[in-house]
């Protein structure tokens, strides 16, 4: 026969459980934080997978977005701002994180629109990627900043032009005929 103090454990244990269990069920249906109404808005335009988190306040990605083979496998940043400083070329970097919703979806319509490509696969221009998480002195030495998302035209060493944000294929089009 089990004591009532064992019984009252085992009942709070139980209770404890379930209610777990009901939390992680109601995250695994979809169930997300509230965001402010202006973060809301900017939340419903996204396409890619993507989740409010309270504590930083940030639109956090679920998926990530694969680069370009442009991008992915062309040189790093510290490579390609050199090889632009010794040939003239102009050097085009985007700098983008994992964890940030608008960098992917920044990579899921513009960086990876089949004109914007063959745009950066031109000979007059240097193209890479920078992934700010991984490679934030990088960013900071040469860009100045970690700030994502980011596309900065570099001359010469130096950033001459920067577009903030997110874009939208037109958008992007648009910044790189001024830049040219």
């Amino acid at each position: 026969m089990i004591s009532p103090t064992v019984s009252i454990v085992l009942i709070v244990l139980a209770s404890a459980l379930l209610s777990v269990g009901c939390a992680s069920s109601s995250e695994a249906e979809g169930h997300r934080a509230e965001a402010p109404p202006e973060i809301e808005a900017w939340m419903q335009r996204l396409t890619v997978d993507h989740a409010y988190d309270p504590k930083t306040g940030f639109i956090v990605a679920r998926e990530v977005i694969e680069l370009p083979a442009i991008l992915r496998d062309g040189p790093s940043l510290r490579e390609v701002i050199a090889k632009g400083q010794e040939t003239g070329l102009a050097v085009i970097v985007f700098a983008t994180a994992d964890r940030c919703a608008p960098c992917q979806q920044y990579k899921k319509d513009a960086m990876n629109d089949p004109a914007v490509i063959e745009r950066l696969s031109r000979a007059d221009i240097l193209a890479t990627h920078v992934e700010v998480d991984r490679e934030s002195d990088a960013a900071a030495a040469y860009l100045g900043s970690t700030a994502i998302p980011m596309t900065y035209l570099i001359r010469d060493g130096a950033v001459v032009s920067e577009l903030r944000g997110q874009r939208s294929v037109s958008q992007l089009q648009a910044w790189l005929d001024e830049s040219f």
